[in-house]
């Protein structure tokens, strides 16, 4: 399988039709309204859940432009940060927007998080749409450079001592660091590598979503749910049946959230059956 943003533009004159951004010039208000709106596709692992368990052991489990954009208007998916940044860059380019991924290492390891840099105006700047970032920032070596959403700040900040850019979010409570990454292309082959791993991550053993709306972000992880603002954190654990609850609050149906956690317990099985799993205490 080859990465060929070329090869997805009906994905792109799709979105881009239907936003209404069709044909306007790769300014700086062109990228900034495509961002605003893309960032309603939802960061989500329902969709990928179900595509692995149709697609298990071959390639074509990866949701390409077509699947992830028809699939937002038909059930409100999103997809995880490898899809909606492949997505993301054949819609840049076929707007007219130079643009490459760049893998980033989080918490949970190396190369688990991919974003986007864009030049606008002649200069490089970082979009994320794993992370729901509505405004591209500029990578500058000396200078911090910060963005307010209505949830959270982002900072982005050059290291000098291994040349990378590291990502902050912040409240008026608390400041994290959420991963690194270096301003170098990643091949497609490396990039689809990177991808297929993905899949057999233990973010796949259970559901989340994650989504921006103006009273400020909303995440979901099974029962346990959060809603941020630049105030804090509002948490709680939800009770009954988790489908309806999902459906009301993001909108994708119930009965493929109902899907997705049946399809759950087959990928676990499978994974053990192939010697995929590892357990936490596992050395």
């Amino acid at each position: 399988m080859e990465l060929n943003p070329e090869k997805h533009v009906d994905a792109a004159h799709n979105f881009l039709h239907r936003t209404q951004l069709q044909g306007r010039l790769p300014t700086r208000e062109t990228l900034e309204a495509l961002l605003q709106r893309y960032a309603r596709f939802p960061y989500e692992n329902v969709s990928k859940i179900l595509k692995l368990r149709r697609h298990f052991d071959d390639q074509t489990r990866i949701r390409l432009p077509e699947e992830v954009v028809e699939e937002h208007w038909r059930y409100h998916f999103g997809g995880t940060c490898f899809s909606l940044t492949f997505t993301l860059e054949t819609i840049l380019k076929t707007a007219g927007f130079a643009c490459y991924p760049v893998m980033a290492h989080m918490r949970a390891g190396q190369n688990t998080h991919s974003a986007l840099i864009v030049f606008l105006e002649g200069a490089p700047h970082l979009v994320d749409p794993g992370y729901l970032l509505r405004h591209p920032l500029r990578l500058d070596k000396d200078v911090r450079r910060i963005y307010h959403t209505s949830f959270t700040g982002v900072e982005l900040r050059f290291d000098p001592t291994d040349e990378s850019y590291n990502v902050w979010t912040f409240n008026r409570q608390e400041k994290k660091w959420r991963y690194k990454f270096w301003d170098r292309p990643t091949p497609p082959g490396e990039f689809l590598r990177y991808w297929l791993d993905s899949f057999y991550r233990p973010t796949m053993h259970g559901i989340c979503i994650s989504q921006t709306t103006e009273s400020g972000l909303l995440y979901l992880h099974n029962r346990y749910f959060r809603r941020t603002t630049l105030d804090g954190k509002e948490t709680k654990r939800l009770k009954g049946d988790l489908p309806p609850v999902v459906e009301s609050v993001f909108g994708i149906p119930g009965e493929l959230v109902e899907a997705a956690l049946a399809a759950l317990e087959d990928n676990l099985r499978l994974e053990r059956e192939r010697g995929i799993f590892k357990p936490k205490d596992s050395r």
